[in-house]
């Protein structure tokens, strides 16, 4: 008996055979059997399309599209979008791993939050067999998320449920190659869209060399600025020339920490933050505390650190360090819990920030 799906869960896919199959079988083993998934064949020229049709034939959920020319991520998506006929759309990317319940607790947590127009979840990551969580400890609600989308991109893209109609109406922006992601999610921000994190971890994201992102730097920072200047300028103020220099490796890649520069840019977010009350202090404080946190961990000295954490209210450092280590704790068990439902063991790390590998059957 056909019926109408729930969720429409859109993949575009390139050259994907390595991993194609471990994705489109965690799909078909959800607990949640009420879904359409709609896959673009982006002109591969591997066993993509073999394997696509193979599915196809078996499972009549499964729809598959071949473009007649290479039309990269955003357009692929937003023509999967246009064969979209579930209620809510969900992403998946050919080389990650839906855990069996992604679906189940995705429309649940949807259909009891009506207010919410998209969320993503929990994740863990794998790379060279071995798992490790994501997020551990990360705020979920829509002031924290809008705040974060002004310093990093705190959205995982393919472990996210949406409602179609917003999907549909607002679309990918087509002229982006690798953040068209970023660009979505600030966008309904400016837009007043709830976006919220689900605290669940239902996805294991695949890290691998043939990243988008670590493929395209150069290209993905130019992209990553333009959006940014649009949503600084939406959300705060324009950012200023020497700002705009220091944002991409200082802030949002962190990959050149300055800590008296981090304490300028601070003071700029809660200047600008205090005339429009965009977002929560709380909120912006939160979000530069995940920067310093990064500088942590690429090795700036504690002399350093302290200086930077004296820009921060008092009572908000003791009130979120208090609140961040619980939230750690919880997102461990959490994580634990999950691996261990698909076949892991935690076997290194913290409880807090675990790493499993696969049990001996």
């Amino acid at each position: 008996m056909n019926q109408t799906p729930m969720i429409s869960v859109i993949m575009s896919v390139y050259n994907g055979e390595t991993y194609l199959r471990e994705a489109i079988d965690s799909v078909v083993s959800q607990t949640f059997p009420h879904w359409e998934l709609i896959v673009i064949n982006d002109c591969s020229t591997d066993s993509t399309e073999k394997i696509l049709r193979e599915y196809e034939e078996k499972d009549k959920r499964i729809r598959v599209f071949t473009n007649e020319s290479n039309l990269r991520l955003p357009k692929s998506l937003n023509k999967a979008l246009s064969y979209a006929k579930g209620i809510y759309t969900a992403r998946m990317d050919a080389d990650d791993i839906c855990l069996p319940n992604r679906f189940e607790e995705q429309v649940a947590f949807m259909e009891s939050h009506p207010e919410v127009a998209l969320s993503s979840c929990r994740f863990m990551t794998i790379k060279n067999g071995v798992v490790a969580s994501g997020g551990c400890g990360g705020k979920c609600d829509n002031d924290s998320i809008r705040a974060q989308l002004l310093v990093t991109n705190p959205i995982l893209h393919p472990g996210i449920i949406a409602k179609t109609e917003i999907m549909q109406k607002s679309g990918y922006d087509e002229t982006l190659t690798c953040t068209e992601d970023l660009e979505l999610w600030t966008r309904f921000a400016e837009q007043g869209y709830i976006m919220e994190i689900q605290p669940s971890y239902l996805m294991i994201y695949r890290l691998h060399d043939k990243q988008i992102t670590s493929t395209t730097a150069e290209r993905q920072h130019k992209e990553v600025v333009k959006i940014q200047k649009k949503y600084f300028d939406a959300m705060l103020h324009e950012m200023t020339k020497e700002q705009e220099a220091f944002y991409i490796d200082g802030i949002y890649f962190t990959n050149q920490p300055d800590v008296k520069q981090f304490c300028r840019f601070f003071r700029f977010l809660k200047q600008e933050n205090r005339k429009k009350k965009t977002v929560s202090y709380d909120a912006i404080a939160y979000a530069m505390l995940e920067i310093l946190a990064e500088y942590k961990r690429k090795g700036v000295s504690k002399k350093d650190i302290i200086y930077a954490m004296l820009h921060f209210s008092p009572m908000f450092l003791m009130k979120e360090l208090r609140a961040r280590k619980k939230r750690a704790y919880r997102d461990g068990v959490a994580c634990i819990r999950a691996a261990e439902s698909v076949g892991y063991e935690h076997s290194e790390g913290t409880v807090e920030f675990p790493i499993f590998r696969k049990s001996q059957q």
